[in-house]
């Protein structure tokens, strides 16, 4: 079950996710850069080293929304 729904995060959102899949830095925030369905892409770029994976909604265990969305 999710704690979030999809319809809670937007493309430059940041998230912090558990994977199975995927625990390469999976302890930080990432940034959203697309979302479809109940997939979300993400994106890590951290002194030079860039990721990217694919997590459900699922998996997402925070939601930051980017600053213009809180003001």
């Amino acid at each position: 079950m999710s704690i979030y729904k999809i319809e809670d995060i937007n493309v430059g959102d940041e998230v912090y996710f558990r994977s199975k899949e995927f625990q390469s830095n999976f302890d930080l925030d990432w940034e959203v850069t697309s979302i479809s369905g109940k997939w979300l892409t993400v994106k890590l770029e951290r002194e030079g080293d860039f990721q990217a994976t694919i997590i459900t909604i699922d998996e997402v265990v925070r939601h930051t929304p980017k600053i213009s969305e809180i003001d």
